[in-house]
C-alpha cells in the first residue's frame, strides 16, 4: 500500500514541477513610445547580438531595424480605430496582443498619459496575469528614471534619462527575469 501511495505522489509532485519549471517566450525587444509617437527606447535582448563576426553583425543590425518596424507598426495599431475593437475582443484595458509578424508576437499597453510600452517575444501563449507584472515593471522603471530628482532633464527632455546605463540595466534586468 506504501508504495502505491509514493507512485501516486510522485506523480502529483511531478505535475507540479511542471508548472512551476514552464518557460516564458523570450522576450525579443522593449520599445517606449511617447503620447506624441516619438521613440524613446528601442533595445533587442537576443542572446547573439555581442559578435565580432561580420556576417553576424549584419545580420543583428537587420534583427534590431525588424525590431524598430516592428514597433512602429504597434504604434500604428494604437492610433488607428482598431485598437478600441481589439481592446473588446480581448476584453483588455491592460496589455493587448497587438499582432503577430515574422514569428514575433508584439503585445502593448497604453498608460494614462500617453506613453506606450511594446514587447515583442517569440511566442503567443503568455499569460495574462505575467503580462501585466512584465508592462508593470517596465513602466515602474521608466517613472524612476523620469521622476529621479536628481536627473539632469533639460526642458522636459525624457530622452536623455532613458539613454543612460542605468536604465538599461533595469530593463535588462526585467528581461533577463522574464527569460528565465
Amino acid at each position: 500500500m506504501r508504495a502505491l501511495s509514493d507512485e501516486y505522489s510522485n506523480e502529483w509532485n511531478f505535475s507540479w514541477r511542471s508548472i512551476w519549471s514552464y518557460r516564458m517566450a523570450p522576450i525579443h525587444f522593449v520599445s517606449l513610445i511617447s503620447r506624441d509617437d516619438k521613440p524613446l527606447y528601442i533595445q533587442s535582448f537576443d542572446a547573439d547580438m555581442e559578435t565580432a563576426d561580420p556576417l553576424k553583425k549584419t545580420e543583428n543590425a537587420n534583427k534590431f531595424l525588424k525590431y524598430n518596424f516592428l514597433s512602429h507598426m504597434a504604434v500604428d495599431v494604437f492610433a488607428s480605430p482598431v485598437s478600441l475593437n481589439l481592446r473588446e475582443q480581448q476584453q483588455s484595458d491592460g496589455v493587448l496582443l497587438l499582432f503577430i509578424q515574422d514569428d514575433v508576437t508584439v503585445y502593448g499597453l497604453e498608460t494614462n498619459n500617453g506613453l506606450k510600452i511594446v514587447v515583442g517575444t517569440s511566442g503567443d501563449d503568455a499569460p495574462s496575469a505575467a503580462l501585466k507584472t512584465l508592462f508593470s515593471n517596465l513602466h515602474k522603471s521608466y517613472l524612476k528614471a523620469i521622476c529621479n530628482p536628481f536627473a539632469d532633464l533639460e526642458g522636459q527632455n525624457s530622452e536623455k534619462a532613458l539613454q543612460s546605463a542605468r536604465f538599461d540595466r533595469n530593463i535588462a534586468q526585467i528581461v533577463e527575469e522574464w527569460n528565465k
